[in-house]
């Protein structure tokens, strides 16, 4: 039996030790060339979305100022963030030489910037103009140079990281090749050997039916080759294994059923959230009707009708959140909606000592979904008269732009807390203690939908302020209803 040890395990052992210092070695040199490729993918990704983020704050900042928004010092700052941790990021002399442009350039446009004229002076837009066009040259300019020269670094890893690739397979194949050869050779003289004297066979599976099980058994074989207890056992084994996995697979039932529960949650949330607008109207049309006496006109009941009928509207869209409706193609007077959602939500502002100034132009005309538009601008305002319970003003303004529309709703109130302002059109990130916080979301969705954006900020004098701009005409769609349907 040692001779027979001797004569074959020998062989095996070499020749596994030759075959495993080879794939070490192999293996170590691979490594070292896609940890380099690597490295420089992850600083060049990193300075490429440095690049990248500054480029979305400058073009935000112009385009801020390019509408005569001139509240963005909290953009000066975060670009001067992006440009100190782009300056980080540069690791090459040209890097260097692009991010010291950019930073010398910005700190040239906030000099400009600081030394503007006041806004009555004669060439107080043209002062703006001119910085803006600065801004574009000496810094928005190098920052488009220096993501096309990430983008060219990245192109060479890439082309380096194929190349290891290549290696990688021609290695894996060279040894994968001699590993074949030497397993045909020594398995067919091991298991020749083998096939004459099988004398004992010991398998061990405490460990593993310990954890499936109580009562862990040890398989031991013995004889002359006989396998018929050690199948006995090992078809035990994969008993004790199916019903764990059945376990298992119940568990995960489980949780599935407690997440989507959660989510039915959500969605009970956020309908309750949709509802409370229509019906906060209807109890205002209502109380005032018993204060004064009265009784509801018909003008009344025909407002808490439409807020009815918005109530079921709502409630359908959340039973189609997974796929949200597409906006309804119809031609509507603006000014007209503006002045009906301001007189719906009056009596409110009356009680709460809220100065309401309406500014729109005669008529203006658009071209998408009333209720959805009516649906952005009553959560907006509901959202001002919540911030002000004690008094304030809003001011809801409609300015036409060349193949667009502005709609502002400004308020008076303490504004949106500087840590929630970030992430304000995420679901369910609200700063009301009791907001849902999903009213802005669905209002950012109904506004993207018709090609438009919303936008917040703190104004200057104190408070919130919401723009809302959208195409005069919303973009055809192929699978849009068809006007008036």
């Amino acid at each position: 039996m040692p001779g027979f040890r001797l004569r074959y395990l020998g062989p095996v052992v070499l020749t596994t030790l030759c075959l495993v210092s080879l794939c070490g070695i192999t293996a170590v040199s691979l490594f070292y060339q896609q940890a380099a490729v690597t490295r420089v993918l992850r600083e060049e990704f990193t300075s490429r979305k440095a690049a990248s983020d500054l480029r979305g704050t400058l073009n935000v900042l112009i385009a801020l100022e390019t509408n005569h928004v001139e509240t963005v010092s909290d953009l000066h700052a975060r670009a001067q963030a992006q440009i100190a941790q782009t300056r980080r990021h540069a690791d090459t002399p040209s890097e260097q030489s692009l991010t010291d442009r950019m930073g010398d350039g910005f700190g040239q446009y906030l000099h400009l910037w600081q030394t503007l004229p006041p806004p009555a002076a004669a060439d107080h837009e043209a002062r703006v103009a001119d910085a803006t066009r600065f801004l574009e040259a000496h810094v928005l300019l190098p920052c488009r140079e220096l993501e096309e020269y990430n983008d060219s670094r990245v192109e060479e890893a890439v082309r380096e990281h194929e190349q290891t690739l290549r290696n990688m397979v021609w290695g894996l194949a060279t040894v994968a090749g001699l590993g074949g050869f030497a397993g045909v050779v020594l398995g067919f003289g091991v298991a020749r050997g083998l096939s004459r004297s099988i004398r004992r066979l010991e398998v061990q599976i405490r460990d593993a039916a310990g954890k499936l099980g109580p009562d862990p058994a040890e398989i031991v074989v013995t004889g002359d080759g006989d396998f018929h207890g050690l199948h006995a056992q090992l078809d035990q084994l994969a008993g004790r294994i199916e019903e764990a996995v059945q376990t298992i697979q119940q568990r995960d039932r489980e949780v599935l059923r407690a997440e989507q529960l959660a989510a039915v949650g959500q969605l009970a949330a956020g309908v309750a959230h949709e509802i409370r607008n229509p019906l906060t109207s209807i109890k205002m049309l209502v109380q005032a009707g018993l204060e004064d006496g009265g009784g509801l006109t018909a003008a009344d009941m025909r407002v808490i009708e439409g807020e009815v009928r918005r109530t079921e509207r709502s409630l359908q869209t959340f039973l189609d959140f997974a796929r949200p409706p597409k906006p309804r193609r119809e031609r509507f007077d603006l000014t007209a909606l503006v002045g009906g959602v301001v007189e719906l939500i009056r009596g409110r502002a009356v009680k709460q000592r809220v100065a309401v100034a309406v500014d729109t132009p005669p008529a203006v005309t658009l071209t998408g979904d009333v209720e959805q538009f009516r649906q952005v601008l009553v959560n907006l305002c509901l959202n001002a008269l919540d911030a002000m319970p004690t008094g304030g003003r809003l001011t809801v303004a409609v300015r036409p732009r060349p193949g667009r529309v502005e709609v502002s709703v400004d308020d008076t109130g303490p504004g949106i807390p500087r840590e929630i302002l970030p992430r304000l059109f995420e679901p369910f990130v609200s700063s009301k203690d009791t907001g849902l916080g999903l009213g802005l979301v669905i209002s950012r969705r109904i506004a993207e939908d018709h090609g438009g954006t919303i936008l917040a900020s703190n104004l200057p004098g104190g408070g919130a302020g919401f723009l809302v701009t959208v195409p005069t005409t919303l973009p055809a769609r192929p699978d849009a209803d068809p006007p008036g349907r």
